[in-house]
């Protein structure tokens, strides 16, 4: 991001996906209202990529259902994206973190 052309982790949908830093292991940070802005990525089924990853998507069920998480990182969608290639949340700062696109390197 930042001026420069990379890849970037996306939904079915083609919407930009992202993760926020003050999610870890043992604390969700963003539930409740956070989740109007900021939807999480639920899947019922094994997640996949259409494209090989370097890391590992999976599944952890929290307090939004049952998230995808790549390399540990909680998925998100914005709100703010309105179509498909959009990275309007990118360097957002909220829900006690900063949110960022998720790439595949993370």
């Amino acid at each position: 991001m930042h001026g420069k052309s990379e890849k970037v982790l996306a939904n079915a949908a083609g919407k930009t996906l992202y993760y926020l830093t003050s999610d870890t292991a043992t604390h969700i940070a963003c539930t409740g209202q956070c989740t109007t802005f900021w939807p999480p990525l639920i899947s019922t089924g094994l997640p996949t990529s259409s494209e090989a990853l370097p890391h590992k998507l999976s599944i952890r069920r929290d307090a939004n259902g049952r998230q995808v998480e790549y390399d540990g990182h909680l998925l998100y969608t914005f709100s703010g994206d309105l179509s498909a290639g959009q990275a309007n949340g990118e360097g957002i700062t909220g829900f006690g973190g900063t949110w960022h696109v998720a790439t595949p390197g993370l």
